[in-house]
């Protein structure tokens, strides 16, 4: 849910932003804007943003100390009638006593069981360290990368800025 409300400041940013607009920017506000709307710079959000919550995941994981397993299946359980006596009812209270009669039937429902499993918490607490090494290498990159788009795109001119901004790309 945090994803798509993130998304759309983005996606208006991006879709009201004009070249006037890109005018009226500095070289250092249209490198930034260059630069965020490019298909890479997102990538490593989702990727860095996806790893943090992994990370999340791991750490809340090893505070419990056990993982949930669910089974579930579908069973067949008969539902019984309602009879309600309509006796003294007319008009339109006879209709709505009888509506609210109903007759036995049966229906499918999905029937869950849920397993506490203790975990391995050396194990656990390994795979939690190299996910955070993993983060902090992605962090890097991601600010070299960016770093490097900035540089190239202060050197633009506002139209130039502005047709890599509309097409998602790099300088």
């Amino acid at each position: 849910m945090k994803k798509s409300y993130a998304v759309i400041p983005l996606a208006l940013l991006v879709s009201c932003t004009t070249m006037e607009d890109f005018h009226a920017m500095n070289p250092d506000e249209r490198a930034e804007s260059v630069c965020s709307a490019t298909n890479g710079y997102r990538q490593r959000k989702r990727a860095l943003t996806d790893l943090n919550n992994e990370i999340a995941d791991k750490e809340n994981l090893l505070a419990t100390g056990y993982r949930v397993y669910e089974a579930c299946q579908i069973v067949t359980v008969n539902v019984p009638g309602k009879t309600v006596s309509c006796e003294g009812l007319g008009g339109k209270e006879l209709k709505a006593c009888q509506k609210s009669n109903t007759s036995a039937t049966t229906e499918n429902r999905r029937v869950c069981t849920q397993t506490p499993v203790p975990i391995d918490y050396n194990y656990e607490s390994s795979v939690l360290r190299d996910l955070r090494m993993s983060r902090q290498n992605q962090v890097e990159m991601h600010e070299l990368q960016t770093d490097n788009c900035l540089s190239r795109a202060r050197t633009l001119s506002a139209d130039k800025a502005y047709l890599l901004y509309k097409g998602n790309l790099e300088p």
